[in-house]
């Protein structure tokens, strides 16, 4: 059941706990779900195998649990999809989330080869547009998927005196409204970048953090910085 007081109460305010589902079962999902969980969200990690998202949640504290994907969405406010693009599992674990009608959905993919040195997809296309067509009641909002996981570790969102930039698209003002919310509970500086189709552009600077961070040997310890005169 969707709970639009809450929501309305966490856009407006910013103080309401949110429900919020982590997808997956990678370094970004346990680190973005720890910087919820710090912010004082309930979180529910979601994975095909029940006792595996269980055990990811255990170190989170009292606000984590672990569940199977369809159950972890079931009570959720948001959830965040952030499992591997190549060999359709996203699109399989979609299938294994049901329905998602009226949904925030935040799409943390990215899609990428299995040795993340291209993508399958480009810009004619993104994954966050092909996820809103799997799921076409939900509202998506791009964000998450320009930072690297190591970055989402406790205390490495700042550089410097300087936040790192959170990124993010959609085509659904109030969605977005909360995921600019959530991208500042988890330490980072939100960045509108406009409709979902601009996903494609996101898209392809994470496959340029990738191609510096890896094929250049510059490290992950690294964040996109948006600056303003």
């Amino acid at each position: 059941m969707i709970n639009f007081n809450r929501i309305a109460q966490y856009t407006n305010t910013g103080i309401a706990q949110m429900k919020i589902a982590v997808i997956g079962s990678g370094n970004v999902c346990s680190n973005l779900a720890n910087l919820f969980i710090l912010a004082h969200h309930q979180v529910v990690l979601g994975s095909r195998d029940a006792n595996k998202a269980k055990e990811l949640a255990e170190p989170l504290g009292k606000n984590a649990s672990g569940t199977t994907y369809a159950e972890a969405v079931v009570d959720a406010d948001v959830i965040v999809i952030a499992t591997p693009w190549s060999n359709n599992v996203t699109k399989d674990v979609i299938v294994e989330l049901g329905d998602l009608s009226g949904k925030i959905v935040i799409d943390c993919t990215n899609p990428l080869v299995p040795d993340y040195m291209s993508n399958t997809l480009g810009h004619p296309i993104s994954s966050a547009e092909e996820i809103a067509k799997l799921i076409p009641g939900a509202k998506i909002v791009k964000a998450f998927n320009t930072i690297f996981a190591e970055v989402m570790a406790s205390g490495k969102q700042t550089f410097g005196e300087h936040k790192g930039t959170g990124f993010y698209c959609g085509d659904y003002p109030e969605a977005k409204d909360v995921v600019a919310k959530l991208i500042q509970d988890a330490g980072f500086e939100p960045v509108d970048a406009g409709v979902l189709k601009n996903a494609r552009y996101l898209e392809a600077m994470a496959q340029l953090n990738l191609q510096i961070a890896y094929g250049l040997r510059g490290g992950t310890d690294v964040g996109f910085r948006y600056m303003r005169r």
